[in-house]
């Protein structure tokens, strides 16, 4: 065979072969609206730089729509190659900064055939954008197995969260009447309001109201003078984790100050009329990975929990040279590690695409129609004082339901201010 028939032999089958992977990817997506997980999807859309007139500047080979109205932007390619990759990041690039998408996106992926996964090269890179010694726009550059991963772990949060928010619905008066992305578009149409922050210059609005609780309680934290703020803006498009789950930040804050030296904070949120809620929900090998407790007795007592999710049905299973006190002992001495895990997000390092705006720093109770914000170290501190909780840990155990076995959840106190 020629080289020139070699040559166009290879790019017949990687035609093919992209032709495949998007087929997959649609299949995919039609799932997933089905299950009214996503609104829908768009393939092989072009974009226009919000500055110019030109109409196909930057390509997405597919747009997700999420149901909390924000878009997961997908650019493929049938190898991995730097030359052809520098493309399809000069396209991410521009869809995340210069387009009418640009504050709704909460992940960025560049996809590849999973034959890529055995590439150097490809390999390589994503090590050098895992280091940060190596720039990239995609928040995840990742095979084709991954990305549908990606998309089950999405999914499996978005049925998580939809079975939590009918559990709320049968409470009674709660606060706006709202739930979930709701109440978070409330609390950011609150915060980025000019009209709000005027008033709370000129000593106009409530002590009680939200506005005035969690600017002020913030100012405090940072040590910043309320006539040195500038503008606030805050947003609920909070970027996806590594394994398409939820962050704990629901939230975003930034906070415009006269020296130039900007504040971004971040919040996470718990509407409910309940005395805990579910807050931490992950597979029983992410709870070893982020301990660090690979091959040990503690890791031994995670797993036997997520096969019997009950107290009860843990200690009719256990061995017999394991004990609940035992267990108990051996999480106490990851108590700090396990409690900012799972009330912030912090030390998932694996998982984490933008820590930054991921970890969340503060949390925003609202009980009944009553707001109480604390940062994160307060409430910690609270929980720990509170002696609620079991298994070493100021949480409740438990499993989501439809995935007993698979899966552990925890619930957390809610304690509001007097």
């Amino acid at each position: 065979m020629s080289d020139k028939k070699a040559v166009s032999k290879s790019n017949q089958l990687k035609s093919a072969a992209g032709a495949l992977l998007k087929e997959v990817i649609s299949k995919k997506l039609n799932s997933l609206k089905a299950s009214k997980v996503i609104r829908g999807y768009e393939k092989e859309r072009n974009f226009k730089h919000k500055d110019f007139k030109y109409e196909k500047q930057f390509l997405a080979n597919f747009i997700i729509e999420t149901y909390d109205e924000n878009y997961i932007i997908v650019r493929s390619s049938n190898s991995f190659r730097f030359d052809r990759v520098k493309t399809g990041f000069y396209d991410l690039e521009g869809i995340i900064k210069n387009s009418e998408l640009s504050e709704k996106i909460i992940a960025s992926i560049y996809l590849v055939p999973d034959s890529e996964s055995t590439n150097t090269g490809f390999l390589s890179t994503r090590k050098k954008i895992s280091d940060k010694t190596f720039y990239s726009p995609a928040s995840h550059l990742i095979t084709m197995s991954e990305f549908i991963k990606f998309l089950e772990e999405y999914q499996s949060n978005i049925l998580i969260e939809r079975e939590a928010t009918e559990e709320l619905k049968k409470e009674k008066g709660s606060f706006y009447g709202k739930r979930g992305n709701e109440f978070e578009k409330e609390i950011v149409g609150l915060l980025s309001d000019f009209a709000n922050l005027r008033k709370l210059k000129l000593k106009k609005l409530a002590k009680d109201s939200l506005f005035n609780i969690v600017i002020s309680k913030i100012l405090s934290e940072k040590n910043i003078l309320l006539e040195d703020i500038i503008s606030i803006s805050a947003t609920n498009s909070i970027p996806l984790l590594a394994s398409g789950g939820n962050p704990k930040t629901d939230i975003a804050l930034k906070i415009m100050i006269s020296s130039g030296d900007d504040i971004e904070e971040t919040i996470s949120i718990k509407n409910t009329n309940l005395n805990q809620v579910s807050c931490h929900d992950y597979r029983v090998k992410d709870f070893i990975r982020v301990l660090n407790c690979e091959k040990t007795r503690l890791a031994k007592y995670l797993k036997l929990f997520q096969k019997n999710p009950s107290y009860k049905a843990l200690q009719e299973k256990l061995p017999d040279d394991f004990s609940i006190n035992e267990f108990t002992e051996l999480l106490k001495n990851k108590k700090d590690i396990f409690t900012e895990w799972v009330l912030k997000g912090e030390h998932d390092d694996d998982n984490l695409v933008s820590p930054k705006i991921q970890i969340s720093n503060f949390l925003l109770i609202s009980k009944r129609g009553k707001i109480s914000f604390y940062s994160m170290r307060e409430y910690i501190l609270i929980l720990n004082g509170s002696k609620k909780g079991k298994l070493g840990v100021p949480f409740s155990w438990t499993y989501p339901s439809k995935q007993r076995g698979k899966r552990i959840q925890l619930k957390l106190p809610i304690i509001t201010k007097s």
